[in-house]
């Protein structure tokens, strides 16, 4: 088995360039993480450890493996937000980076993610901060021994099961696009019987909506599965692409596998074609706030305009390295994630994570100064995201404590904040907005490198834009490194203001004061 001995699967691939998942990842002492993850997909030009980076993912409530996700009937709708896909959309996102999704050490109910070996917290994952609680040296220790992990698999069976996968995949992924079609009908006429809907039917919609999300399904010259970055849901079907994996024997020949399917699949690229033209969305930028306002009728019309994001890896393949080493492992070459540069992302009930993270770097940096253990990781993170974070408890949402976040600022990473009117403008959880208010002024004001920005606030707030504001924060991510491509085709002279630093801080803090004003 891949990865594993004595017939213990420990890694199972979903397409060649990933997401592979790593079970029972050794970490601090006795703990232990399973980890979905990517390898880069564009060749980073220095060959140095110390420039390569890593995007560290902790998901939120309900987001797990997709056949876990699929047996729980709340979690379902939601299924083109798992973990493996939510891997395929920040690859895409950062595609000269490892993409690496921690999953919760359990989810109690298969719906409240429980991050236990970082914070302490109850049943449904509420935490209980503390000062230290070797958080860090945890995620230390996952790293060094996630890249062993990764180096010792044996490189034919990574090729060979992974081949098979990426037929699979396309065969699955077609059949459910087909099977989409079917459900679309259905459900149309359903409607036009019957003007009432219950909870029951938008639940049906849902799933439609995912399904639909697997339209487009390519194949490159390697064999790999191109997924655009909002298509994620495509690998929604990764449990039945593993349990399969060993009885596909004719994998090797992968374009049989999406012949067989490629009319229905033709029909669902142009209808998606016709669906991303028709999209608008619009973007108002002030004082460092970006305002992301976007259809409520069409909530995946914001995943289909995207077309550019699965093209941009092709577009940058050709000039690099990659294509011209016959190497198509060349991501394990010097593989030391500890080492390499960290950004921290934490989606909902993962931002309890990065909040912990900022108790120890107090503890670390103020209380124990003398301790320079852990100075190298330290060292190593650059930037921070918070996503809409949120918990089931009344409290500690978001950091407000002046002397944590003065030593947050003293440690210089960007900081990043993306919210929703549904964390934010929920009445009925006043002190998520409270803080979050304080937690971004207070960083302002110590002139931290922070950027704050709301999507969806034209939309009522609810569960679902919630879900995709990883969509949003994807696509904007992917528009600053468009940004970063031109300024370096027409050289420094045009060059703008990076969005990591906090551009025109002062008056940005008195707009968001007033326009806050309703928080106090």
């Amino acid at each position: 088995m891949l990865g594993g001995s004595s017939g213990e699967r420990l890694c199972t691939p979903s397409t060649s360039a990933g997401p592979f998942r790593i079970f029972s990842v050794a970490g601090f002492q006795n703990r232990a993480n399973d980890i979905v993850y990517c390898p880069p997909i564009v060749r980073q030009q220095s060959q140095h450890v110390e420039d390569s980076k890593a995007i560290i993912y902790f998901g939120g409530d309900v987001q797990d493996f997709p056949e876990s996700m699929e047996t729980n009937r709340d979690s379902r709708g939601y299924m083109k937000y798992n973990l493996e896909n939510s891997a395929i959309l920040l690859r895409e996102a950062f595609p000269r980076s490892h993409i690496i999704v921690i999953r919760p050490v359990r989810m109690e109910f298969k719906t409240f993610s429980c991050f236990d070996n970082f914070v302490r917290g109850n049943n449904a994952g509420v935490p209980d901060h503390t000062p230290m609680n070797h958080a860090l040296q945890h995620l230390e220790k996952l790293l060094q021994n996630l890249s062993q992990r990764l180096i010792s698999i044996p490189e034919n069976e990574i090729l060979d099961q992974a081949a098979q996968a990426a037929a699979a995949a396309a065969a699955v992924a077609a059949a459910a696009a087909a099977a989409a079609l079917t459900l679309s009908n259905a459900a149309v006429n359903s409607e036009s019987t019957s003007a009432s809907s219950t909870a029951g039917d938008n639940s049906q919609e849902m799933d439609i909506d995912i399904l639909q999300v697997q339209e487009n399904v390519t194949v490159d010259a390697d064999g790999a599965v191109i997924f655009p970055i909002v298509s994620a849901g495509s690998t929604e079907t990764a449990a039945p692409i593993n349990n399969v994996a060993g009885n596909v024997n004719n994998g090797n020949n992968k374009d049989a596998a999406v012949n067989s399917h490629q009319e229905s699949n033709n029909q669902q690229q142009q209808q998606s074609t016709v669906k991303a033209t028709s999209t608008s969305t619009t973007t108002a930028t002030t004082n460092n706030v970006e305002h992301c306002n976007n259809s409520t009728n069409n909530s995946n019309d914001c995943a289909a305009s995207q077309p550019t994001l699965p093209t941009q890896p092709q577009q940058l393949r050709p000039p690099t390295p990659q294509q011209s080493d016959n190497n198509p492992l060349w991501w394990r070459e010097n593989l030391n994630l500890d080492k390499s540069k960290l950004v921290l992302i934490g989606f909902s009930k993962g931002c309890v994570v990065l909040n912990q993270f900022i108790y120890e770097f107090h503890y670390l940096k103020t209380l124990t100064p003398d301790d320079s253990s852990m100075c190298r990781l330290l060292s190593r993170i650059t930037d921070m995201y918070w996503l809409d974070g949120g918990h089931g408890g009344q409290k500690n949402t978001w950091i407000t404590s002046r002397s944590l976040l003065e030593t947050l600022t003293r440690m210089g990473m960007n900081i990043h904040v993306h919210l929703t009117p549904y964390q934010v403008q929920d009445d009925r959880r006043p002190w998520i907005r409270k803080e979050e208010k304080l937690f971004t002024e207070m960083l302002r004001r110590l002139n931290a490198p922070i950027t704050r920005h709301l999507h969806y606030d034209n939309q009522p707030a609810n569960l679902m834009t919630h879900f995709e504001v990883l969509q949003a924060f994807c696509q904007h991510v992917h528009s600053l490194n468009q940004q970063q491509q031109l300024q370096q085709q027409h050289g420094p002279n045009n060059e703008q203001p990076n969005v990591a630093t906090n551009n025109g801080a002062g008056s940005s803090s008195s707009n968001l004061l007033d326009a806050s004003e309703e928080a106090k």
